[in-house]
C-alpha cells in the first residue's frame, strides 16, 4: 500500500526518468503551454501498483504530481512557474459513456467519451479566499472546495492571532487581492450519436474545467474528458435532499483530432475493407446498399454514395480553405421517398444528424445562446445539428419550410463551413464541416414542366442558396404503367418482409434489423449488399487514411469539360451554361470516387464518373440547353429576354415622349410589344410585377408607365 507522504517522491523519480526532456521543453514554451501530459501507459510500464493507485486515489496523486513537477523546475532555476501534470490515455476499462456513470464511479479517475454541446464563458473562481476581520484586522485563509458556494469563517480564530469573535459579532471582508483566483469554466458533455441505441435521448453531464483547461473547447468538439466524478446534493425548497447530481472535474482533455476516431476498426475489418475496395463492382455494391428498400433511383444513389465519402478539404497557402464536402438537394413531388432516403443516409453516415425544416430554427441548426441555471445564470453556447454533424452528414428534410431568417444562416455554414456567433456577449466561430443533404417540395404541390418558371424557382428557396448545392436532383412522380407496376410490387413485398413493431417491442418476435450481424447481406431482389455497420466503418477508414489528388490527365479532362460547356452558352445573351462553382463540384466528386476504391490518385475514370453524373442531373433539371443564370435569377431565358425587351420599349417611348414627365403610354407599349411577339396579357403581368419590385411606376394613373 502506497503511503501519502511517499507519492511526491515517486512522481519526482518518474518525471526524472521518463519526462526530463518534456519538462525542459515545457519551460521553453511557458506560458503558452502550462501543462505536462503524462501517458498512463508509460506509468503502468514504470510501476503497475503506482498506476492502479492513481485510479483509486486521483486527488492525492494530482497534488503530489504538481508538487513534484514544480520542485523539479525550481531545482533547474525556474522559480516562477506553476505548471500542472495532466494524465492522459487511461485504460479502456476506465472509459465510460455518460449513461454508464454509477455511484461506484464517484471519486475514481475515469474517462468520458462525448461531445461538448454547451460551454460557459471563462470566469475567475476563488480557490483559496482571504477574509479580513472588520473588528481586529486579522486575516483568515479558507480553502474553497465547492465551486457553487463561498465558505466564510465561523469565527476570527484566537489560535492564529485573531480576536476570537464569532461571525454574528463581527464582519468578514473578502480580500480579492490576497485570495488565490483560478480560471474556471462550465462545460456540458453529451453522449455522441454513435453511442446511442434505439434513438434513446442522449444523456448529459456538467463538467468543470479549471486553470489552462478553461477556454479550450468549443461547442461541437468531440473529446475524451479525463477527470474525477464528484456529487452535489439536489436542493428542493431551500433544503438538501438525499438525491445527488453527478459532476465531472476535468483533469485532462484528449481532443479527437483524427476525423471519425470514435469508430474503432479492427485489423480483420481493415483487411475486409481492403478486399472490398479491390472488387470490380465496388461502386455498384455501394449504390445498391444505400436504402435498398427504395426502388430504383440508381443515379441518385450513386451521387449519395459519393457524398458519403466526400472530397478532400484543403487549406491554401494564403490561408483560405476549399471545402471537400458535397452538398445535394433533392427536389421532388410528394411521395417519391425523399424523407426515407434522408433518414437512411443520416443513419449510415458516421456522425450523421437528421432534422426537419419545419421543426428546426436557425439556433437549432447552428448554435444557440442559452442562459444556464447550472452555471449561475451565465450565457452559454449550445451546439446545433450542423455543428454536431462536423466531419459527417446533416440531412435536412422539408428544407423549403424553414423561415427565411433561419435559412439565411445556412449560407455561411454550407460554403465557408463555419458559423459565426455574436449573441449575448459571446463571439465565437464554430466549425460545420459537414455535407448537407436537403429535400424540398414544390410550392404548388407538384412541379409544372411547362412553365416560364424554372424548377428551382418552383420551390420556396432563394436562388443564392440553391446555387450552393453541387448536385440538384429533380424527382417527379410521372405515371408510367410498367415502372409503376414494378414500384408497387417492390413496396408490397418490402412491407411483407417486415415484422410487427408491437411484437418486437414485447419481445415476442426478433428484431429483423438486428437478426444478422454479417457484413454482407441480400437485398429483396437477391443482390449482394453491405451492412450498415460495415458501410460506416468503410467510410470512416477511407476518410481517415485516403486523401486523393487529381492526376494531370484528370485535371486536363475537367478543364476541357468546363471550357467545352462554357462555349455552349444558352438561349439568351446573358445566359451562362456553367460556373466555377460547378467546376469545383466535379473535382470533389472525382476525389470521392477515388476514395471509394481507397486510391490515393483520382484518375480520368473518376473524373468521367463525376462528369456523367453532373450532365445527368443538369439534363434532367433543364434539358440540353442548361442555363446556370436561371438558377441564380429564378427566371428562364425567355422570361428574362421578354423583360429586357419590355424595358427597352418603355425606355425608347420615354425618350421619344414630348411630355414634361417623359412617360410612356400603355397603349403604345402594347403595340410595340405585339411587334416583338409578346402577348398583351403577358405584358400586363410583367408590368404589374415590375411595379411591385419598384422598377416601374405609374405617375399619372393606369395608362402611363415610367422607368425608375
Amino acid at each position: 500500500m502506497l503511503q501519502e507522504f511517499d507519492l511526491a517522491a515517486r512522481w519526482t523519480s518518474m518525471i526524472q526518468d521518463l519526462y526530463a526532456e518534456a519538462v525542459h521543453n515545457l519551460a521553453q514554451k511557458w506560458p503558452d503551454e502550462q501543462s505536462l501530459e503524462v501517458s498512463y501507459r508509460l506509468i503502468e510500464g514504470f510501476d503497475d501498483d503506482f498506476a492502479q493507485n492513481i485510479i483509486a486515489r486521483p486527488d492525492l496523486h494530482f497534488q503530489a504530481a504538481n508538487q513534484a513537477l514544480r520542485q523539479f523546475l525550481q531545482d533547474e532555476g525556474h522559480n516562477s512557474m506553476y505548471p500542472f501534470v495532466r494524465i492522459v490515455h487511461l485504460p479502456s476499462d476506465q472509459i465510460r459513456t455518460v449513461s454508464q456513470l454509477r455511484a461506484d464511479d464517484i471519486s475514481m479517475m475515469l474517462s468520458i467519451d462525448a461531445i461538448a454541446t454547451k460551454i460557459s464563458g471563462v470566469r475567475p473562481r476563488i480557490y483559496s479566499a482571504s477574509f479580513l476581520c472588520a473588528s481586529c484586522g486579522h486575516v483568515t485563509d479558507i480553502k474553497q472546495p465547492n465551486e457553487q458556494e463561498l465558505v466564510e469563517p465561523i469565527e476570527c480564530s484566537q489560535i492564529d492571532g485573531g480576536c476570537g469573535r464569532p461571525k454574528r459579532q463581527t464582519r468578514f471582508i473578502l480580500q480579492e487581492d490576497e485570495s488565490i483566483l483560478i480560471n474556471s469554466q462550465f462545460i456540458e458533455l453529451q453522449e455522441s450519436p454513435e453511442q446511442l441505441k434505439g434513438g434513446i435521448q442522449p444523456e448529459r453531464i456538467i463538467c468543470i474545467g479549471e486553470h489552462d483547461i478553461a477556454g479550450k473547447l468549443n461547442p461541437g468538439d468531440r473529446v475524451k474528458a479525463n477527470g474525477v466524478l464528484f456529487i452535489r446534493s439536489q436542493r428542493k425548497g431551500g433544503k438538501d435532499t438525499p438525491v445527488f447530481d453527478i459532476f465531472l472535474r476535468i483533469h485532462s482533455l484528449e481532443r479527437q483530432n483524427v476525423p471519425l476516431e470514435e469508430i474503432s476498426i479492427t485489423e480483420d475489418e481493415e483487411l475486409e475493407i481492403k478486399e472490398l475496395a479491390n472488387r470490380s463492382d465496388i461502386y455498384e455494391l455501394f449504390s445498391e446498399s444505400i436504402a435498398p428498400s427504395i426502388f430504383g433511383m440508381s443515379r441518385v444513389k450513386e451521387s449519395l454514395m459519393l457524398q458519403l465519402f466526400g472530397g478532400v478539404a484543403r487549406i491554401n497557402p494564403d490561408g483560405t480553405r476549399n471545402r471537400g464536402d458535397i452538398h445535394i438537394l433533392l427536389m421532388g413531388d410528394p411521395g417519391v421517398a425523399k424523407s426515407q432516403l434522408l433518414d437512411y443516409m443520416s443513419k449510415i453516415s458516421p456522425r450523421g444528424q437528421f432534422t426537419s425544416g419545419q421543426s428546426a430554427s436557425a439556433a437549432g441548426l447552428t448554435a444557440a445562446a442559452v442562459q444556464d441555471s447550472a452555471a449561475d445564470g451565465r450565457w452559454t453556447l449550445e451546439a446545433g445539428a450542423l455543428v454536431l454533424a462536423d466531419l459527417g452528414l446533416a440531412a435536412i428534410d422539408e428544407f423549403d419550410k424553414m423561415n427565411e431568417s433561419d435559412r439565411s444562416s445556412m449560407h455561411e455554414a454550407m460554403e465557408q463551413q463555419t458559423i459565426s456567433i455574436s449573441k449575448a456577449g459571446i463571439n465565437a466561430s464554430l466549425r460545420t464541416r459537414c455535407a448537407v443533404l436537403a429535400a424540398a417540395n414544390p410550392k404548388s404541390g407538384k412541379f409544372e414542366p411547362v412553365s416560364d418558371i424554372p424548377f428551382t424557382a418552383q420551390i420556396n428557396l432563394a436562388p443564392p442558396l440553391v446555387s450552393r448545392f453541387d448536385i440538384i436532383w429533380l424527382l417527379t412522380d410521372i405515371a408510367e404503367q410498367e415502372k409503376d407496376a414494378k414500384i408497387a410490387r417492390h413496396i408490397i413485398n418490402n412491407r411483407l418482409l417486415g415484422t410487427s413493431e408491437l411484437l418486437v417491442n414485447q419481445g415476442s418476435a426478433p428484431d429483423p434489423s438486428r437478426k444478422s450481424s454479417a457484413a454482407m447481406k441480400k437485398s429483396q431482389e437477391g443482390d449482394e449488399i453491405l451492412s450498415k455497420e460495415l458501410i460506416r466503418k468503410y467510410i470512416a477508414y477511407s476518410k481517415r487514411t485516403i486523401h486523393p489528388k487529381l492526376e494531370e490527365e484528370a485535371r486536363n479532362r475537367i478543364v476541357a469539360f468546363y471550357v467545352e460547356t462554357r462555349k455552349k452558352g444558352g438561349e439568351s445573351s446573358d445566359s451562362v451554361s456553367i460556373t466555377a462553382r460547378s467546376l469545383e463540384a466535379v473535382a470533389r466528386m472525382a476525389e470521392a470516387s477515388a476514395r471509394i476504391r481507397l486510391a490515393d490518385i483520382a484518375t480520368v475514370e473518376d473524373v468521367e464518373r463525376a462528369i456523367r453524373l453532373t450532365r445527368t442531373w443538369r439534363n434532367e433539371l433543364m434539358g440540353e440547353n442548361f442555363d446556370e443564370t436561371a438558377l441564380h435569377t429564378g427566371k428562364k431565358a425567355t422570361a428574362r429576354n421578354s423583360e429586357r425587351i419590355l424595358l427597352d420599349i418603355i425606355g425608347d417611348l420615354q425618350a421619344a415622349s414630348t411630355d414634361n414627365l417623359k412617360v410612356a403610354n400603355l397603349i403604345d407599349i402594347f403595340n410595340e410589344a405585339q411587334n416583338n411577339n409578346i402577348d398583351r396579357n403577358k405584358v400586363e403581368d410583367m408590368i404589374e410585377k415590375m411595379i411591385r419590385e419598384g422598377r416601374l411606376m405609374r405617375p399619372r394613373g393606369y395608362d402611363t408607365i415610367q422607368k425608375l
